[in-house]
């Protein structure tokens, strides 16, 4: 008996990483990897949703990269580039209107989509002799610590510490990945509120898929601005 052919060449594209600058190839994602996809879409659960792309991407991206230190931003774009192979290189979102809150439907070209990532700077002064090195926090952040009903608050904590990659005290650099959670805590903790905000301010401008839209709204012809940003602006 034969075996049963092979359908698809799976085709190989290249894309660049947004936080690191360096290409990859990947191939479109097949039935098998669309089918794990919609179910964690259709669960309307955000955990299994981020796992799920993150294993999309971990499928069909292959070169140097570390996937456990893919940043949020980097998820949005490698994933919207992929889906853009696989099943169209367009979107329809609908927009709803400032004016009369009625919604429009547009097409987006999926190329369209990029992201910014600014040249910040990463070591902050806190004092004449303590600094704090800081980095993107890797997606992985947010699967392990999202939890429905988390507040605000308490999340962002975990943010700012998962941004913290080194403490630099005099000559001393601290990796901080080699000290437990609670010294971290304690260390953020001990901040006055300026500090504290200096590393917050980087939090803020943490790079994100987006895309500015002008339209007249197909109800009462209202002209509307808007910024969609984030993944779940565009496909949900």
């Amino acid at each position: 008996m034969s075996a049963l052919p092979k359908l698809n060449a799976t085709p190989k594209h290249e894309m660049v990483i947004p936080s690191t600058g360096k290409t990859v190839m990947f191939r479109p994602y097949l039935v098998k990897e669309e089918k794990i996809l919609l179910m964690a879409f259709e669960s309307q659960d955000e955990k299994t949703s981020m796992k799920a792309m993150l294993d999309t991407i971990d499928a069909c991206v292959e070169g140097d990269y570390v996937k456990s230190k893919l940043t949020t931003f980097d998820i949005e774009y490698m994933f919207t580039q992929i889906r853009g192979k696989s099943v169209g290189e367009s979107i329809d979102v609908k927009l709803t209107c400032s004016e009369c809150k009625k919604q429009t439907e547009m097409n987006i070209n999926l190329a369209d989509i990029n992201v910014d990532v600014p040249e910040v700077d990463k070591l902050i002064q806190l004092t004449d002799t303590i600094s704090v090195e800081l980095q993107y926090p890797p997606f992985k952040t947010f699967i392990d610590n999202f939890k429905e009903g988390v507040e605000d608050t308490e999340f962002g904590f975990t943010v700012i510490r998962e941004c913290m990659a080194a403490v630099i005290n005099g000559e001393e650099r601290i990796d901080v990945s080699e000290v437990s959670k609670k010294e971290i805590d304690d260390f953020v903790e001990s901040m006055s509120n300026e500090q504290l905000q200096s590393i917050t301010k980087f939090v803020e401008s943490i790079p994100a898929l987006k895309k500015d839209i002008e339209y007249d709204c197909s109800s009462c012809g209202h002209h509307n601005k808007i910024t969609l940003q984030g993944i779940q602006d565009f496909f949900t």
